[in-house]
């Protein structure tokens, strides 16, 4: 019973997996996002995720509000421009978040 208790938690009694990190497609965004390293729009998002518009802008909307993306939008000439780039919380979270997945994933041999 108690070794069901410890795993039920994450390191500190904390929530082991982040549900803001944890749903598929905020995953995906995430990990898209850092892997590219920079700054991506909306579009660029979109295409490389193979997600619809309505699905990115409220998936984005919770990071956003979640503070682990920032989103810019600006113009280039008269066309707007969304920007999104991971925030230095969203690193740490997502760093949080991958060592609490090792810790709860079984060791395979």
């Amino acid at each position: 019973m108690a070794r069901q208790a410890s795993a039920a938690q994450g390191p500190g009694g904390r929530q082991p997996l982040s549900p803001l990190i944890h749903g598929r497609v905020r995953l995906l965004i995430l990990s898209f996002l850092l892997r590219t390293g920079r700054a991506q729009t909306f579009p660029a998002i979109r295409r490389s995720l193979d997600l619809t518009d309505g699905t990115l802008s409220v998936h984005l909307s919770k990071l956003e509000e979640g503070g682990l993306v920032a989103i810019t939008k600006t113009f280039e000439g008269k066309k707007p421009v969304t920007l999104v780039r991971m925030t230095t919380k969203g690193k740490r979270e997502f760093k949080r978040y991958l060592g609490d997945l090792l810790a709860v994933l079984p060791v395979l041999k």
